[in-house]
């Protein structure tokens, strides 16, 4: 069971972490009736996945926070931007792989690992386009219109490639989870026979 410590300290790092300088920077903004904010969430923060429980109710909250702010700055002219990056190559990526269960670790090599570079250039690239979701690759476009929900659109075409999409990338998205449901399965197992043989030794 994740530690009730670990819950704050990543609400406090991920969701308060974008509260803060938001709440900082929002009422020039309106006054001067112009104005760009970036939150960096996580596929993770789409996607609710085995080990992630802390981090991606953290993630989750962020993209809560900007639909609500989205709609509350929009007449002053003030954007919101909410990031999706997939894993990254960081620091923080290889520190996180060394304490990640092994499910997680099997879950996340379903997708490759990207470059921070290509995802710092794709979240100005959206930021300045004005697109309310930033995402990377086909992973990332088939998640953000899957979990589009009420979220704003940029545009009328944006709107209408999610309406049509929507029955296809859920049919593969139910062949992920099944696949993703198997892998914590045979790993569950495979920890069960391990603990009887242990038990029996």
């Amino acid at each position: 069971m994740w530690p009730l410590c670990s819950l704050q300290r990543l609400m406090s790092i991920n969701y308060l972490g974008s509260v803060y300088p938001s709440r900082a920077v929002i009422t020039t903004m309106k006054e001067r009736r112009v104005g760009r904010i970036v939150f960096v969430s996580s596929q993770a923060g789409q996607l609710g996945l085995f080990g992630f429980t802390a981090y991606s109710a953290s993630k989750f909250a962020i993209r809560g926070l900007a639909e609500a702010l989205q709609m509350e700055v929009k007449p002053y002219n003030v954007y919101i931007t909410v990031a999706y990056p997939p894993d990254t190559d960081t620091p923080g990526f290889a520190e996180e792989n060394r304490t990640k269960p092994l499910e997680t670790r099997l879950i996340s090599e379903t997708t490759s690992v990207c470059k921070p570079e290509q995802v710092a250039k794709q979240i100005v690239k959206d930021a300045i386009q004005g697109n309310f979701n930033s995402s990377l690759g086909s992973d990332g476009y088939m998640l953000s219109a899957l979990t589009c929900g009420m979220a704003p659109v940029t545009s009328i075409t944006e709107g209408l490639q999610q309406v049509v999409t929507m029955g296809l990338f859920r049919t593969i998205a139910l062949f992920y989870l099944g696949s993703f449901d198997s892998i914590v399965r045979r790993c569950m197992m495979q920890r069960e026979k391990s603990e009887i043989a242990d038990k029996t030794a």
